[in-house]
């Protein structure tokens, strides 16, 4: 391994980026197995570039898959947490959040979504959905919530249309948790790059140098491929290691 380089970090999605179908770590595109994100992580410790997970899961559960991975930080619930929305005393944002009483009414205005299975387990900031909602769920959200809210589409999990959706403080995104990130680590923003698979993913690209959309991320929302970019050929854990490797060389 290489000294550690302090100048750039690589910002990687989870689900859908550097996991394959249905969230498997070794599962590629047709759920084959694969090594495609293995040899993406080894790749980056090989340069000595410190790599973060970035993602909507909670900080439980990201923590747990960052130790695993050996990430060197972990940005969680796309950075809800932390991202000045008022609580009270004792009170996390999620619970600042479900007493406004929009993550109830929500459910009740739209038919097909409901709460994450996943939800439950140490949420500490965003409330999360699976389902579809109405067009105009977002702009509904941003009403009742005086413009404190908002809904955010973090992208699609099968070929049925299903998609995650976070209800978070309008403030909060990952594009902002990776911008305080830099600024700590006292990283170049132009030469980092950042990795995903949805629009909310996308956001990273105004505060890196360098952000890929997976191809699978791409296939699944069209209207993302023409603002992206950079579209990998490859999906899933191959996409994300072709970025990186591209990356490499080109700020080596």
């Amino acid at each position: 391994m290489n000294a550690p380089d302090g100048r750039r970090v690589a910002y990687l999605d989870v689900d859908g980026t550097l996991t394959g179908p249905g969230g498997a770590l070794w599962r590629g595109d047709g759920g084959g197995f694969t090594y495609a994100s293995l040899r993406a992580l080894e790749a980056l410790q090989a340069a000595g570039v410190p790599y973060v997970l970035v993602s909507g899961r909670s900080l439980q559960r990201l923590a747990t898959t960052a130790r695993l991975l050996g990430a060197d930080g972990a940005l969680a619930e796309m950075g809800a947490i932390d991202c000045g929305y008022p609580t009270a005393d004792g009170q996390t944002v999620f619970q600042a959040i479900d007493a406004t009483g929009i993550p109830g009414r929500l459910l009740a205005r739209e038919p097909r979504l409901y709460v994450h299975p996943a939800a439950g387990y140490g949420r500490d900031g965003s409330h999360l959905f699976l389902g579809r909602v109405a067009a105009d769920a977002p702009s509904w959200v941003a009403r009742e919530s005086g413009g404190a809210l908002r809904l955010a589409d973090n992208g699609g999990v099968d070929e049925a249309g299903t998609h995650v959706f976070h209800l978070l403080p309008r403030d909060a995104s990952k594009a902002a948790a990776v911008r305080t990130d830099v600024g700590r680590r006292g990283a170049d923003a132009a030469q980092c790059l950042a990795v995903g698979d949805s629009g909310e993913d996308l956001g990273m690209a105004d505060v890196v140098g360098h952000f890929a959309l997976t191809r699978n991320g791409a296939e699944a929302h069209p209207e993302l491929a023409g603002r992206a970019p950079w579209v990998t050929r490859a999906r899933y854990g191959d996409g994300c290691l072709e970025a990186v490797t591209a990356w490499l060389e080109r700020t080596g």
